[in-house]
């Protein structure tokens, strides 16, 4: 499935990468990488993905103006997504590396690619952030590589866990 379109704003580097925006006729692929089970994995939401659920999700996607699907080519090959949502002066990344071509560094050279064409599309934008699993290790480093730094971590609690861990003799008197 390859497509070798490529808009004005295409930027094309020594190796032969560039982003392309995402049209009505990258649906399959997406959703195709979507579903791979690395992909749900590391995903936020792991559970498998219908493809009436994404054929909606994926149109409401080219409509939304603070929302922007890249796919990222390489020598002429489809071999990843970007997927940028705007907030003010912050952009999200959201990526993925089809898993054929993973491992071949592809990850923070797509992160790259994000950070010159969010400053071509989006020039408001003064900050790109990435959420990462902490099991992720291959993003994490992806993210350093292309030049960002962690800045924080979240940690959660499944509810009710917390009514199960009484704590004893800590200390606080009533």
């Amino acid at each position: 499935m390859e497509r070798e379109r490529k808009s004005k704003g295409d930027r094309i580097d020594q190796e032969g990468s560039y982003l392309r925006p995402a049209s009505e006729t990258d649906m399959d692929v997406l959703f195709e990488w979507a579903n791979e089970p690395l992909v749900r994995k590391n995903s936020f939401s792991s559970e498998k993905i219908c493809y009436e659920e994404h054929r909606k999700w994926f149109e409401g996607l080219l409509e939304n103006e603070n929302c922007r699907q890249y796919i990222y080519m390489y020598k002429g090959k489809e071999t990843g997504q970007a997927r940028i949502t705007l907030n003010g002066e912050n952009a999200e990344i959201s990526y993925s590396i089809c898993a054929k071509m993973r491992g071949q560094g592809h990850g923070s050279k797509l992160l790259q690619s994000v950070c010159r064409q969010i400053q071509q599309d989006f020039p408001e934008v003064r900050k790109l952030f990435g959420k990462v699993k902490t099991d992720n290790e291959a993003s994490q480093k992806a993210f350093k590589k292309a030049g960002y730094e962690e800045t924080y971590s979240v940690f959660e609690m499944q509810m009710p866990s917390c009514n199960a861990k009484e704590h004893s003799g800590s200390g606080i008197e009533g």
